[in-house]
């Protein structure tokens, strides 16, 4: 199964970029594929979360550390420095530890506002574990 991102235009449905077409390759010419869809009427920049995990990437590929190495790890310790906790997940123990869920950064369940004020924040953080700035971050970032 695929991941795609799509955008629809007179009623017909385009690969959002070319890395969306190239995954359509192993497809056929009228071939009929099932596929889930998923919309919203203001939905967030595909672009901008194309953008975060090309961050991640980079900063896992100029990372030695084991927790920074790749961009799944390097997604999990953003949200973790930038406490996007989900509160309603929040467990207290008995001994009075707390144990957090992380948020997802997903279209369905992160509202455009709220990524922008994350993907601010966790830029911030993967620019400083490469001790760099946020710009060179993100000019460096290969989208």
């Amino acid at each position: 199964m695929i991941e795609i991102a799509c955008q629809l235009k007179d009623n017909v449905l385009y690969p959002f970029s070319s890395e969306d077409q190239e995954k359509l390759k192993g497809y056929k010419d009228n071939q009929v594929v099932k596929a889930k869809i998923q919309g919203a009427k203001r939905p967030r920049s595909y672009i901008q979360l194309k953008l975060y995990f090309a961050c991640c990437k980079t900063v896992a590929e100029n990372s030695s550390e084991q927790m920074w190495n790749s961009k799944e790890k390097v997604d999990f310790n953003c949200r973790v420095a930038c406490h996007f906790v989900n509160p309603d997940l929040v467990c207290v123990q008995k001994d009075g530890t707390v144990e957090f869920s992380y948020r997802s950064i997903s279209f369905a369940n992160l509202r455009h506002i709220e990524a922008c004020n994350y993907f601010t924040q966790a830029f911030e953080v993967m620019a400083k574990k490469l001790n760099i700035t946020k710009d060179n971050l993100l000019k460096n970032a290969d989208t």
